[in-house]
């Protein structure tokens, strides 16, 4: 690319859409191992503070005149406020006591349409954030979220971009809606959308690009839409009035993509598609994920080659596109230790040309992230369990919490900008997961050839090890749920997330210092018992070929010790070197 309108535009529309990127994955209970739907989602803002949002089930409250205070998720500014109704739900996080869950990820869309801010005197108050966590305190199933999605927004207007989300429920509905502001000169509060049933045995997944393009008009069992989603594209010029409404793409129209959005946000999704189709799938659209064909998209959903566990998805939300020709670990920005991060920002100019880094699944930038479990075999209180991180998805454990929990650990409690709460992000906190799995995650973007694997396989570990205390737990929390009643079997849950997170917490802590002191000073040092001055065991790694190569190539024989006999022997040569 060279400079221009064009470019400018581009990277208008790239920072639009993912300067708070996120991942999302939908697994249908058919698609699963145990029968369980799943939401993944990467929460990616360098803004976000990884806690668990908690807010309590309230009854007696929405009286006349009652106000409930709306802000921003992103920003924190205050947009407004809506009335309040006389009862809620207990949320937490991104779930709910009748097992709803919600996750998005943000595709920013055609400009005209964001932010509704100066229709008549009202302007609009809802943003994505607020919707969310509103939508989880006042509806009970996925299809009753899209119908308080839409009445909320055509209430009291939509002030963000385009969003794509994810929503599923204790019954197994996995369903995916994309919306758009109207826009200002419609003269309309709200939002257009679309929201798709992802059919039984289906995976689908979205990462900060519209995906739905044309879709179903006659079969509100799977997919429902506003009435005007077509009128709007119309009304701009986005559509044309004399065109089959029957072939009208919403993300053709509306979110259109560009090389960045399919190199950056729709490689995402190749990458976890890649991974579980059928074989053939990554050589089929690697020149869309590339960017070099943009015309050729994915399906909207795909039938996975076989059923997916939970470890499995926590697996695809790890992806740093190893072993693919997006593997950013390849190259010289990988440094000595072959990380597969680069310094921010996306785009970089370098004489007069722009250039990009490659938009990984888990990045340094995420907040938090969890994969939602909604487990039908459980009562409605126990059937949403969240597995939450505080810290990038490859790198940070994962702890379980239930949609029902009346409390939080202490380590991981916290309110959000929606509710007004700027981030605690300038104080180092030693009490908060937060900042011990970002230290965790930080150590290993140093030395991360040789950390990570060790991370890995400690969460992977813990993982396992959590996973087999949950299935014994489902049956302590049945027996007591049919013996004892709701409210017993949900305190034995709240007091087993509580004490569970609290445990990793402490692990994580003391894990943190176990790297450090393994991984000091270029060395790798371990336990050697006989070894009289320490214990311990201290390797230089070294430099794999590789980097050898890149230097030498780079350098010449700059490094180049000269072979005149004028030098030590080998032996001695690096005895004398050790020492120093």
């Amino acid at each position: 690319m060279s400079g221009g309108p064009l470019l400018l535009t581009l990277l208008l529309v790239l920072m639009a859409t993912i300067s708070n990127g996120c991942t999302d994955i939908l697994v249908t209970p058919g698609a699963s191992a145990d029968g369980s739907s799943m939401i993944g989602y990467n929460a990616d803002s360098v803004s976000l503070y990884g806690v668990l949002y908690h807010y309590p089930r309230t009854e007696g409250r929405g009286g006349p005149g009652e106000l409930r205070q709306v802000f921003d998720w992103d920003s924190g500014v205050r947009f407004g406020e809506i009335p309040e109704v006389n009862s809620t739900y207990n949320v937490i996080g991104n779930s709910n006591e009748h097992g709803l869950v919600i996750g998005e990820s943000t595709f920013g869309g055609v400009p005209e349409l964001a932010g509704q801010k100066q229709i008549d005197a009202l302007g609009a108050v809802l943003d994505y954030g607020s919707l969310i966590y509103i939508t989880l305190q006042r509806a009970k199933t996925a299809v009753e979220a899209i119908h308080t999605i839409n009445a909320l927004l055509d209430a009291y207007g939509y002030a963000s971009s385009g969003e794509s989300f994810s929503i599923s429920d204790k019954s197994g509905d996995v369903w995916m809606m994309e919306l758009i502001g109207r826009g200002d000169t419609y003269k309309k509060l709200g939002a257009v959308w679309v929201a798709q049933k992802i059919p039984d045995g289906y995976v689908g997944a979205h990462a900060n690009q519209a995906r739905t393009t044309t879709f179903p008009r006659d079969d509100p069992q799977n997919c429902l839409f506003a009435e005007d989603v077509v009128d709007v594209a119309v009304h701009y010029g986005l559509y044309p009035s004399t065109a089959d409404p029957l072939k009208f793409s919403f993300s053709d129209t509306y979110n259109p993509v560009q090389f960045t959005s399919a190199r950056m946000s729709e490689a995402r999704v190749w990458s976890m598609f890649s991974q579980i189709a059928e074989e053939g799938f990554q050589q089929q659209y690697l020149d869309y994920a590339l960017g070099i064909n943009i015309t050729k998209r994915m399906p909207l959903f795909i039938k996975p080659r076989a059923k997916l566990s939970l470890i499995d998805v926590m697996q695809l939300m790890n992806s740093h596109y190893e072993g693919t020709k997006l593997d950013p670990a390849k190259d010289n920005g990988a440094g000595i230790f072959a990380s597969p991060y680069r310094s921010r920002p996306l785009v970089w100019e370098y004489q007069g040309k722009h250039y990009h880094n490659e938009r990984t699944l888990a990045t340094p930038r995420t907040g938090w992230s969890f994969i939602a479990q909604l487990r039908p075999w459980m009562p409605a209180e126990l059937s949403a369990l969240v597995w939450f991180a505080a810290d990038d998805s490859s790198t940070s454990p994962r702890v379980p919490v239930f949609g029902s929990n009346w409390q939080v650990a202490e380590p991981y409690v916290g309110k959000g900008t929606q509710d007004g709460v700027p981030a605690p992000l300038l104080k180092l906190d030693m009490t908060k997961a937060f900042w011990v799995q970002n230290m965790v995650s930080n150590f290993c973007y140093y030395r991360w050839q040789d950390a990570y694997p060790v991370v890995r396989e400690k969460i992977d570990n813990l993982q396992r090890d959590l996973l087999k205390q949950v299935q014994t737990l489902d049956d302590q929390l049945l027996k007591i749920y049919k013996t004892k009643g709701a409210k017993e079997a949900v305190d034995f849950a709240t007091q087993f997330s509580v004490r569970t997170a609290n445990a990793v917490h402490q692990q994580w802590l003391e894990f943190y210092g176990e790297l450090f002191v393994r991984f000091r000073d270029f060395h790798i040092i371990t336990e050697k018992k006989d070894e009289p001055s320490c214990g311990c065991d201290a390797k230089e790694p070294g430099l794999v070929d590789a980097v050898k190569k890149r230097i030498i190539d780079e350098t010449g024989d700059h490094y180049e010790i000269p072979s005149n006999g004028q030098i030590l022997n080998k032996e001695s040569l690096l005895r004398s070197v050790a020492v120093q």
